[in-house]
């Protein structure tokens, strides 16, 4: 029976030592009270048991605290999901804490606000995403301590400067108690975690370390994030750089491959025309040649056509000049590349290129290939020019002594023979004023239709052929006149052609004469034309070696009629001529000019008035004649 008493007592002393802490414990103390136990022995034991159920339940409260950091910490292992992670930490810390509600805020931006991320418990949609300003309520007072703080009611916390937005969402959430921990790593403060009732608290040591524990992990967490993210942007970083390298030196093989052709190219004696088709083919796209002003070298009636406006294209040849590179043209939806062919202290001209949008996966190394491409291409063109130009001015020097030979009496037409050239059969000067350059483009455009020399400021033709391609002499004088006044950049460059030539003496007569005739255009207003020196015929013997003496004959002459007409708008100049056409005849001069006889006696009446000279001296009707004729040479070269 004794021992039936005792086994009941060690039964009732185990069980209530796994009581949860609290329970009352009457058969306990009845059994002990049973065993004749002092009174002061039952309350010793109780005490016991009772410090018993305490550390029980501590130690059960601690495995689950441990078991739920076990479980994040396993999390953080793996870290696939840092939403997810974070977000069962905040709801494992929740249930573990007791809370009424559980959130983590991370700083979000470089002033150091704190953002609501996770939450749990929660009931207004601001709270859940709400942003604390840096320097404001508690959260400045964790972040700047970097320790754990908390209040026991947050309306009287007078420790951090309070934001009446912060105050309203705390105040509609209904919380009252904070304890807020941070999430540090090293000397950075990444955010913080906050456990929250909604009735004064004071919280324990122990709810302290277990949110702190917490917190260590998410700070792990959003650290490993971090740190992963950095790694895999650095890793793309590498990718793409190493992508890139892969790009530009496929690019650049190509680019060299293009440009050991264009090298090859030239040695062979490939022209401009050949290297801006090689590079078309190679490109894949059109690529043209155009001068320094724009014009395209390519011949034909639509050679403008696909090349930009004037304006943007030589702006953009300056441009490229400066640069060094290869200049983008847009015009409306068409886009083009330019790059400007650079000589020693001038542009030589450029290179066009049709720049088309990319496709697939020559997205990647468009510009890289045709931008190099038409830079490397413009430098060989560059070359090609420095050849040509060298070997054009060593033919044109060497053409322009013989010619030179020829006219100043070293050399007989015999002797062109030797040097494979064909004596010329007409002649022509056009009027440069000696402008630089202007005898390397003459030869240039005459070709071995002729020869090409400078003489007295004026370029002189000897052709040798009819013409380059052309109809006749004239024509052919006068597309080399146009070339010239367009290349010089001078409208008014005039020229004139002389007559056949069958010999030097010939040719040297009909120089010196064209060249004298050159002498007064411009004194007569005349340039921007080509005349026939057979126009001049009879007024050769006229001129003096001095070139305005023909303008200062026909004004001293026919200056007072001009004068009237040009006051009056009256037609006496013109009445003169009709006259004189006619023989002197009235009724011819009337009928040419479609007026009444009287009409033309009338205005010869004021033209006899108007000139000093007696209208009955032979001598004075001759030089008024001359005058006349004279003047009517200029009207018609200048087109009134």
């Amino acid at each position: 029976m004794v021992e039936n008493a005792a086994s009941a007592l060690v039964r009732e002393v185990v069980a209530a030592a796994r009581a949860e802490p609290g329970e009352r414990m009457p058969a306990l103390t009845q059994l002990l009270l049973e065993a004749d136990a002092a009174a002061s022995d039952v309350e010793e034991v109780l005490a016991a048991v009772q410090e018993s159920q305490q550390q029980t339940a501590r130690l059960r409260r601690r495995t689950v605290e441990l078991e739920a950091l076990f479980s994040t910490a396993r999390e953080l292992v793996r870290l696939q999901d840092v939403t997810d992670v974070l977000r069962r930490l905040v709801e494992r810390a929740h249930e573990l804490m007791g809370t009424d509600v559980t959130y983590l805020s991370e700083v979000h931006n470089a002033q150091g606000d704190l953002r609501v991320r996770y939450s749990a418990g929660t009931v207004t949609p601001e709270f859940r995403d709400l942003t604390v300003p840096a320097g404001f309520g508690l959260a400045s007072l964790v972040a700047d301590s970097r320790e754990p703080v908390w209040v026991r009611q947050y309306t009287r916390m007078a420790d951090a400067p309070h934001d009446p937005s912060i105050d309203d969402a705390v105040a509609r959430e209904g919380l009252v108690s904070f304890l807020g921990v941070p999430l540090a790593v090293g000397d950075e403060v990444l955010g913080a975690l906050f456990a929250c009732n909604r009735f004064p608290h004071d919280f324990t040591p122990d709810q302290v370390l277990l949110l702190s524990a917490f917190a260590d992990h998410a700070a792990a967490v959003l650290h490993s994030a971090r740190v992963l993210a950095e790694s895999a942007a650095a890793r793309a970083r590498a990718e793409e750089a190493y992508a890139e390298l892969e790009r530009l030196l496929s690019a650049t093989r190509i680019v060299d491959g293009i440009h050991e052709e264009l090298t090859a190219a030239v040695v062979s004696g490939a022209t401009l025309i050949d290297l801006v088709a090689t590079v078309s083919d190679r490109l894949g796209r059109r690529v043209r040649a155009v001068d320094e002003a724009g014009r395209p070298l390519d011949a034909g009636a639509d050679a403008r056509a696909g090349l930009p406006r004037r304006r943007p294209l030589t702006d953009a040849i300056r441009e490229s000049r400066a640069s060094g590179h290869a200049v983008a043209v847009v015009d409306g939806e068409q886009h083009w590349l330019v790059v400007a062919i650079l000589g020693a202290d001038r542009v030589l001209g450029a290179m066009v290129a049709d720049d088309p949008a990319p496709r697939g996966d020559d997205v990647g190394r468009h510009d890289d290939v045709a931008r190099p491409t038409l830079e490397r291409a413009a430098q060989v063109a560059a070359l090609v020019s420095f050849k040509r130009d060298a070997v054009s001015a060593i033919r044109a020097e060497r053409r322009a002594r013989l010619l030179t030979a020829l006219l100043d009496g070293g050399a007989e037409a015999s002797a062109l023979a030797a040097e494979g050239a064909v004596p010329p059969s007409s002649v022509a000067v056009i009027d440069v004023r000696g402008r630089e350059g202007a005898l390397t483009l003459a030869a240039d455009a005459v070709g071995d239709d002729g020869l090409v020399a400078m003489r007295e400021g004026a370029v002189v033709v000897g052709w040798a052929v009819a013409g380059a391609g052309v109809a006749d002499a004239a024509a052919a004088t006068e597309r080399v006149r146009g070339l010239l006044a367009e290349r010089l950049d001078a409208a008014e460059v005039a020229a004139v052609l002389g007559g056949p030539v069958a010999d030097a003496p010939a040719l040297r007569s009909s120089v010196d004469r064209a060249l004298r005739d050159l002498r007064f255009l411009g004194p007569l207003g005349i340039g921007g034309v080509t005349v026939r020196s057979d126009a001049f015929a009879p007024y050769h013997v006229l001129t003096s070696g001095e070139p305005e003496a023909a303008a200062r004959f026909v004004d001293g002459v026919l200056g007072p009629v001009r004068d009237w007409d040009e006051r009056r708008g009256t037609a006496l100049v013109e009445t003169l001529v009709a006259y004189f056409d006619a023989g002197e005849s009235r009724q011819g001069a009337a009928a040419a000019l479609r007026v009444h006889t009287n009409t033309v006696q009338q205005r010869l009446d004021r033209i006899w008035t108007l000139l000093d000279g007696d209208a009955s001296d032979a001598e004075f009707r001759f030089r008024l004649q001359a005058a006349v004729r004279l003047e009517r040479l200029r009207r018609e070269l200048l087109g009134h």
